[in-house]
């Protein structure tokens, strides 16, 4: 199953029609309908980030071509607040914790999606590079 079929399956699990859905999101129905023919990557950043938003879906999980709801702060329950806050303020036990959830062993680092198309808006390669962008050039650099 292709992205945009993904997509628009999500879209009408959720609204009663894809028209429903491209007023809502304020959206013309061509272009919505356009992104499930033509394909994602003939579609402005624009628009899919739009569509994202709306829908609260991450859009680096829609490039990688799946659905994946984004967790948003206000989408928490209080206890799951409680446990965040609390773990932010034990600094000592967080590599305790961390091991206890398995998570010790991740590197997280800030990565920006690049990717490159053959000419018919098809990908052809997509890499995760490295956020350079927050490293200051020192003496040597210059």
């Amino acid at each position: 199953m292709t992205i945009e079929q993904k997509l628009q399956d999500y879209i009408l699990d959720k609204y009663k029609s894809v028209m429903q859905f491209a007023k809502l999101v304020d959206l013309p129905y061509t272009t919505v309908k356009g992104i499930f023919s033509r394909g994602i990557w003939g579609t402005s950043i624009q628009n899919v980030t739009k569509i994202c938003n709306f829908l609260s879906i991450d859009i680096n999980a829609l490039i990688n071509g799946e659905i994946k709801e984004q967790i948003h702060i206000d989408k928490l329950s209080d206890h799951e607040k409680k446990v965040i806050l609390a773990y932010r303020n034990k600094v000592d036990m967080q590599p305790a914790v961390d091991r206890l959830l398995g998570v010790e062993d991740e590197v997280l680092i800030p990565t920006v999606k690049a990717a490159r198309s053959d000419g018919n808006n098809q990908p052809i390669e997509i890499v995760n590079l490295p956020d350079l962008s927050k490293f200051e050039p020192d003496d040597t650099d210059l």
